[in-house]
């Protein structure tokens, strides 16, 4: 080992490295693979940094089927709005002076019972409407009651419009205790549409908000004092109504309304992580396969060779499927299935290789020098079939990497990493053809296509360079 590492050894593999990329650096094909996998690179290594939402649990970002928020620039989707989020702000329209804090996104209303008669605090909270009205909204409101004490309060939330409609949004129970609760609207409940008075098949949210003006929302809390010493604490904070966007990021949203762009970005560390492994294990097994097999012959090299030929008779997408159905759908599996169906091709290449260097005069010396077989192929063979090896495995990349996303498309892939198979298999089986909704479908295939082109391109200018046979004169 030392020797191997020594400081001639050194100096000739760094000289060869030298020679080898100024002979790279003047394929241009080369260099424009290795500009677009370092690209590549680049994205997956800052994924994390590139988008703000984890790629397995995303909230809801905007409707569903959200188109890019750049297509705005174009004038028939000029009127089409992002999703608003907008805090409510309290202003105390009528009750009585125990409240503090309006103005403020949170109130808290303190009563004492003066006399035995019925009190209604009204709280209001403007925003403005602007654009299209959305096809889905929310309203997010929390109110907590303390210090309950011979007393019956309750809660009531609506929504008035710009031409005066008032739609009852929440009306809590009668309650005489301590409680509190987070009361979420949802405009796509069919409870919540049939509250208000609606059909299931109507779009409450173009409904309610069809009017472009200012709107307010309104909770009135009612108290109703059970004895003369009647006092109670209510704060209504965190309320939030949530105008889910027509547009959204980068690339929109897909059916549950996740981020498109989050999935693609994660997608590239999945995508790079599969193909090297899978084509450096299955180099591995078949430079370890070709070498031996070449240079110990007989009956080793027959067994091995036919190994390969059944191998390479076996209809290797279905035997996939089968494999995944049967041991489970993880990615570690998948890689492990391709690299073991993926080593044949480039045993037979490196066994022949091999047959050619053991009948040189250097192996012979070698050999009459007492060398083991062991040590000839590690210091011997192996150094001087390498560069087909990794030629092999550059080329090999592509094929694990388009294997990962068949095996996806076809619903075998892992369900707990994003892959760009797993986001063509989802837009094929939740309605993104039938939505034509091509920010979902396009990127995903462009990003397999440019990726594999990529190690093409690598590994044509690396088989023109190691393969005397096809390099160009000059």
């Amino acid at each position: 080992m030392a020797s191997l590492f020594s400081k001639d050894k050194r100096m000739i593999y760094v000289r060869r490295i030298r020679n080898f990329w100024e002979e790279y650096s003047r394929k241009k094909i080369g260099m424009a693979g290795l500009v677009i996998l370092i690209a590549y690179v680049v994205v997956a290594l800052s994924a994390p940094w590139l988008t703000s939402y984890d790629p397995m649990s995303q909230p809801r970002l905007a409707q569903a089927f959200a188109k890019p928020e750049w297509v705005t620039i174009l004038p028939q989707y000029q009127d089409l709005a992002t999703t608003q989020r907008i805090s409510l702000r309290w202003n105390v329209e009528k009750g009585f002076e125990f409240v503090k804090g309006w103005n403020l996104t949170e109130a808290k209303v303190h009563y004492e019972a003066e006399t035995m008669k019925p009190v209604v605090v009204e709280l209001s909270s403007k925003f403005l409407e602007t654009k299209k009205a959305p096809n889905e909204f929310f309203q997010k409101i929390r109110y907590d009651a303390t210090n309950i004490q011979d007393v019956e309060y309750q809660i009531t939330v609506s929504l008035l419009t710009p031409e005066g409609d008032k739609y009852l949004f929440f009306r809590s129970a009668a309650f005489t205790v301590d409680s509190v609760r987070d009361v979420t609207l949802d405009g796509k409940d069919p409870l919540f549409i049939s509250t208000l008075g609606f059909k299931l098949t109507e779009n409450v949210a173009n409904i309610v908000f069809s009017q472009k003006g200012e709107y307010t929302c309104i909770v009135l809390i009612s108290f109703r004092p059970l004895s003369s010493q009647a006092t109670a604490e209510v704060s209504v904070k965190d309320a939030q109504v949530v105008l889910l966007g027509h547009v959204h990021g980068i690339l929109g949203t897909e059916y549950l309304a996740h981020d498109i762009f989050t999935h693609l970005v994660h997608g590239a560390r999945i995508s790079l992580t599969v193909g090297l492994l899978a084509a450096i294990v299955g180099t591995t097994i078949g430079i370890i396969v070709g070498v031996s097999a070449g240079y110990l012959g007989g009956l080793y090299d027959e067994f091995a060779m036919r190994v390969v030929d059944i191998l390479l008779c076996l209809p290797l997408l279905p035997l996939l499927l089968a494999l995944v159905a049967l041991y489970g759908r993880n990615v570690y599996y998948i890689v492990l299935f391709i690299a073991i169906f993926g080593w044949q091709g480039l045993a037979r290449v490196i066994r022949s290789q091999t047959l050619s260097i053991r009948e040189t005069a250097y192996i012979d010396t070698a050999k009459a020098s007492g060398a083991s077989g062991s040590y000839i192929m590690l210091r011997h063979i192996v150094p001087n079939i390498i560069p087909v090896a990794f030629a092999s495995m550059i080329l090999a990349v592509p094929s694990a990497i388009l294997f990962e996303a068949s095996l996806s498309f076809l619903g075998f892939g892992d369900p707990r990493v994003p892959t760009w198979g797993m986001m063509l298999q989802h837009a094929f089986g939740f309605g993104g053809f039938s939505h034509l909704a091509w920010w979902w479908i396009i990127p995903p295939g462009l990003a397999i296509i440019g990726l594999c082109l990529s190690f093409v391109f690598i590994g044509y200018a690396f088989d023109e360079i190691v393969n005397p046979r096809l390099r160009r004169r000059r």
